[in-house]
This record gives structure tokens, C-alpha cells and sequence, in this order.
């Protein structure tokens, strides 16, 4: 059996394929998510389990658990993904353990290695910023370092000179809000935008925000830099004194966060160590950062150098019978004094694909009861109405079936539900079941989906988020059916709160996919 490192193994969809082909062992796995932890522990039995991949000593690991045949792993993907455009901060530090899980195969040196991320990680827009703590590292493996520009203010801020305040990084720290504070602003601030949900918000905290602004006024000892927030905030307190209407301070409030949120992005380009210079933006008040990236790609490749020839594609899990779309980025490498002439050859997309429907995937366990608590019982699965499919049918076992549970359903997402037919989502709703939205028509296409039994699904996530309704009961999808969209087999049974179990869903690679690139990787490593 070929010895398995799993690096950021979540609740182990990845383990699950290799260990399907009957050829891989884990012998090891890396998670830092208890409830994810738990859920792998129980499905894969006795694995070391590292708790945290940073500072791991992954040469030590090695020797002391009889080496490592393969490493495989999917780094935490957050910071390339399309999901994440609305992020706030400029660094997603996930991106630094795409650095982490290539310091692992240096350490360990193993036959192969295979990385799964989002199909976005070979474009070429994805990129590391350069900082103190590697630059050296980049110059000596002459990786191609690029001109950028982080914006920090997205408005002009004419009223008082930033500039000096973020090139000092003492004065910066010493002029951005205690976090409460800060967070109370930014909730008012988004609140804003709908008068129902800003009115309730203040009705709820008026009183302790106006303590809190009076407790930083008492406090805080005054700069000019200091004053210019201390000034806004106390046109703020005084606006909520007199009244809930947003307009008696909402100039105040645009002011008081454009200035905070250009020093917070300050703040956290000095605490990520980027190499950066200030300035404003030609023939503007808005306030930049000049600095210099380098693509993950081209760090992949400098970093393994000549000791592993590797290969990347996106690949589709749908091609190999998984019922929905989902595209991730796949690189395999295999140590070059192993595969020595020979190329590697990514999973492609066959001739024929699979057509597996949402109603094959799940359909047999419509008539099965559902749970609304995650500590359920399993539950037996009666007989079904319609029948099996050959989908379905691997994936059942003689055995209760647990997760199968779901969110309850609250009257107003109820008559959303009865109101959407087969394939159909938020867009299709009538207006006045959609007026607690803010902007309705920003809203993605992928919420309140009542997915269509004849049709494979879109990509799954935490569905449970996005109220994915079942293409024929009045209710969201359940952990379990959701599983089954990742092909899971009834067997692997997820552990945590309901949302975890959800989460954990939605982050796995299907193991049905896992299994075709293990099989791939079988093509190029000796083994038994």
C-alpha cells in the first residue's frame, strides 16, 4: 500500500478516492477545523492527525511515521476564488499555505504529489505579494516580480491629509478605532441601505454605540490625525441622540469609514510585511500603495525546480459521473528521477460523459423521514416510490442512514419555496417576496434554488447558505442529499453542528473525481 500525507485534508472527500482504488494507505492528515477533524477521524480510522501545517517539521514527520509515498491536499482557497470578490481585507493569508503545502513535498520528498485548488489558480491574475519575509527567497529563485498598485481609500479624502498617517506606521496604529468600535460604525454603515434593517439595527444598539463613541471621546488622547474621526463621531452621537433617520449623519458616517478602512488596509499591508511604497494617485486625493507580485504559478515552479516534473489542468468532476458541475485545478507532479522521460497526462474529458440527474443522485430517498437536529438518529430508508438508480445504488449500504438533516423552514422562505418550479431561483420570485432585500437584483443566481431532478446541479457549496430547495418537496436539501451531489457514499458520515456538516459538504472534493486523478497518479509510481 503507497503511504499518504493528506495536507489540509478538511473531511476527507480527497482521502476517500485514493483509499477507493484499493492501492493507497493514510497514514497521516492535516486539519485545523475540529468538527472537520472529527468527521475524518471517524471515516478514516487511525491517522496521525497534525493539528496545524505551520511550523509542522515535515522532514521529522516523515521519518518518524516510516516516510511518505505520495502528499496530496487541497490549501484553503479563499483568497483566489471567485466566491471571495467581496472580501475586505487585501491579503487572504490562506494564500500563504499554497507555500506551506510546497515546503511539505520539499521536506518529504515523496514519489508524487497532487494539489487541488479552484480552476482559477492557473490564471495568471492570482498572485503572491512580494514582502520582507521572502523577498531574498524570490530573488535567488529569479521568480519575475510585477509592478501593482493596492488602493486603499476608494474615495477621495480631501478633508485631512493621509499620506504622513500611513507612512507612520505609529501614528496609523495610534489613529484607527478600537475594534468595537470600528465594527459598530461598519454595521451602521451597511445598515444604511434598507431603512428597516437600519432602524432596527439602532433601535437595538443606539445606547451602546452612543457609550461606546463617548467612552473613545473620554479616552483617547488627540492628534490632528485623531481629531478628524473624533469630530465625525461626535456629529454621529449626536445625530442618534436626536434621531433614528441615517440622514442627520449619514455624510459623517460615508467620511468616518472611507478614512477608517484606508488606514485598516494600511495597517494590514504593514502586519503582512508587503514591500510597498504610499503615495497618492496622480492628480487625486485617493491614497495607494505602490508594490510588486509575483504569479502562484510561477512560484510552483521555481519552487520545485528541477526535482519534480508536474503538470496542471482544471478538470471537471461531472466528466467521471459526479451529478453536478465543478470545476477545480489539479497539479500532479512526480519526482523526476521516477517518471524520467515520460509526460504527465492530466484526467480529460472523455468521449462520453456521464449524464447522472439530480433525480438519480437523490430521488430515493424522498419518502425517507428528515431530521431538523443534527444529533438525529439514523434513520431507516423505506422503500422508494420510483426506481434506483445505478448512481444511487453504489453509494447505498445496509445500514441507518445518517444526515439526513436540514434547516426548518420559516413561513416567509416557505411561500419562496412554493412559489419556484423546477430550475428556477431568487430571480423568478414575485416582488413582494423579495422586498426584504436590499438589492434583489445583485442577488446570485444561485440562491433559493429549487434544483431540477432532470438536470445534473450547479457547483455545491455550503448550500445550507444558499437555500437549495429539494426539486420536489417544499423544503432545503439535506446534509445527506447534498453528499450525494459529491457522490459520498451513505457510509461516510459527517460529525458537527449543522452548518458544519454542511460546510464540510461543500468544501470536498468529490471522491468519485479523487479516485479518477489517484488512478491517474497509480500511472506513473511504482506500486504493487
Amino acid at each position: 500500500m503507497l503511504k499518504i500525507l493528506d495536507l489540509f485534508a478538511g473531511a476527507g472527500g480527497l482521502s476517500l478516492g485514493f483509499v477507493q482504488t484499493g492501492k493507497f494507505q493514510i497514514i497521516a492528515a492535516a486539519e485545523n477545523n475540529l468538527h472537520a477533524q472529527t468527521t475524518y477521524l471517524r471515516n478514516h480510522g487511525d491517522v496521525h492527525m497534525i493539528q496545524n501545517v505551520v511550523g509542522c517539521n515535515f522532514a521529522k514527520l516523515n521519518a518518524d511515521l516510516g516516510g511518505f509515498d505520495v502528499v496530496i491536499g487541497g490549501p484553503p482557497c479563499q483568497g483566489f476564488s471567485n466566491a471571495n470578490r467581496q472580501k475586505n481585507t487585501i491579503v487572504c493569508m490562506n494564500n500563504s499555505l499554497v507555500k506551506e503545502y510546497f515546503r511539505a513535498v520539499r521536506e518529504i520528498r515523496p514519489m508524487a504529489f497532487v494539489m487541488e485548488n479552484v480552476s482559477m489558480l492557473q490564471s495568471g491574475i492570482h498572485r503572491f505579494y512580494d514582502t520582507s519575509d521572502d523577498h531574498d527567497e524570490i530573488e535567488r529563485l529569479g521568480i519575475e516580480l510585477r509592478d501593482d498598485v493596492i488602493v486603499l481609500s476608494k474615495q477621495e479624502i480631501k478633508e485631512i491629509d493621509i499620506l504622513p498617517i500611513v507612512q507612520d506606521r505609529a501614528q496609523l496604529e495610534s489613529a484607527i478605532l478600537p475594534e468595537k468600535l470600528y465594527t459598530a460604525m461598519h454595521l451602521l454603515y451597511k445598515s444604511r441601505g434598507t431603512k428597516k434593517r437600519l432602524t432596527n439595527y439602532i433601535a437595538k444598539n443606539d445606547i451602546s454605540i452612543v457609550n461606546q463613541i463617548e467612552s473613545y471621546l473620554s479616552n483617547v488622547r488627540f492628534t490632528d490625525y485623531i481629531q478628524f474621526s473624533a469630530d465625525l463621531l461626535r456629529k454621529i452621537q449626536d445625530g442618534l441622540a436626536r434621531s433614528q433617520d441615517i440622514s442627520f449623519f449619514s455624510e459623517q458616517l460615508a467620511s468616518l469609514m472611507n478614512y477608517q478602512k484606508a488606514l485598516k488596509a494600511a495597517q494590514e499591508i504593514y502586519s503582512n510585511k508587503i514591500v510597498c511604497s504610499f503615495a497618492y494617485k496622480a492628480g487625486t486625493h485617493h491614497t495607494i500603495a505602490h508594490v510588486r507580485s509575483y504569479s502562484v504559478i510561477d512560484y510552483i515552479n521555481a519552487v520545485l525546480g528541477d526535482d519534480y516534473k508536474q503538470k496542471g489542468a482544471a478538470v471537471n468532476a461531472r466528466w467521471y459521473g459526479v451529478p453536478q458541475e465543478r470545476w477545480r485545478y489539479i497539479i500532479i507532479g512526480v519526482r523526476a528521477d521516477i517518471i524520467g522521460e515520460r509526460d504527465i497526462c492530466l484526467p480529460k474529458e472523455p468521449d462520453v460523459i456521464p449524464f447522472v440527474t439530480v433525480g438519480e443522485a437523490i430521488s430515493d430517498l424522498q419518502n425517507c423521514d428528515v431530521s431538523y437536529s443534527r444529533d438525529a438518529q439514523g434513520a431507516v430508508i423505506p422503500e422508494s416510490d420510483t426506481p434506483i438508480s445505478d448512481y444511487a445504488r453504489s453509494l447505498r449500504y445496509d445500514g441507518l442512514l445518517f444526515n439526513h438533516i436540514t434547516t426548518e423552514t420559516t413561513p416567509e422562505a416557505l411561500q419562496r419555496f412554493k412559489a419556484l418550479k423546477e430550475g428556477e431561483n431568487f430571480h423568478k420570485l414575485p416582488k413582494n417576496l423579495v422586498e426584504s432585500y436590499e438589492k434583489p437584483e445583485r442577488t446570485q443566481k444561485t440562491i433559493y434554488l429549487r434544483l431540477d431532478s432532470n438536470k445534473y446541479s450547479g457547483t455545491v457549496v455550503n448550500v445550507r447558505k444558499s437555500m437549495w430547495i429539494h426539486p420536489k418537496l417544499d423544503r432545503a436539501i439535506t446534509v445527506r442529499e447534498a453528499a450525494r451531489l459529491q457522490s459520498f457514499p451513505d457510509s461516510f458520515v459527517f460529525e458537527g453542528t449543522k452548518d458544519a456538516q454542511y460546510q464540510q459538504v461543500g468544501n470536498a472534493v468529490p471522491p468519485l473525481m479523487a479516485k479518477v486523478i489517484a488512478e491517474k497518479v497509480l500511472e506513473y509510481i511504482p506500486h504493487d
